[in-house]
């Protein structure tokens, strides 16, 4: 059976400016529900001229605090994209995941060391 690729043509959700928060909240609404399925999406940017981070925290800022970077990268089919436009999607993926990498690691020495604090009775 093949598999439906959900194909969102950005330039008709969004306008040719990807740039507000709640536009990024409605593209994010659409992926969320594919990619907890296990399915692709087509991302297609024609006619879009710009894209900004408040966009993208709102859109795969948030898919990052949920999946893999990896996960993502294979997930979202990125088409007719800029090489300005994808070089920044990309600078984008890679500072949230490395932030989110970065929490993690934080959270997970606080919690050592909050144990270690608990032996010390």
């Amino acid at each position: 059976i093949k598999r439906h690729l959900m194909k969102i043509k950005m330039a008709e959700l969004i306008g040719e400016k990807c740039e507000s928060i709640d536009d990024g909240e409605k593209l994010y609404q659409l992926l969320i529900v594919e990619l907890r399925n296990g399915r692709s999406v087509e991302l297609d940017f024609t006619d879009v001229s710009s894209v900004i981070t408040p966009f993208l925290n709102a859109s795969l800022g948030k898919l990052l605090d949920l999946f893999e970077k990896e996960t993502l990268m294979e997930k979202l089919i990125l088409c007719h994209i800029s090489a300005d436009h994808l070089r920044r999607v990309n600078e984008f993926i890679d500072f949230k995941h490395k932030k989110n990498s970065e929490a993690t690691t934080r959270e997970l020495m606080q919690d050592l060391f909050e144990e270690d604090e608990l032996g010390d009775d």
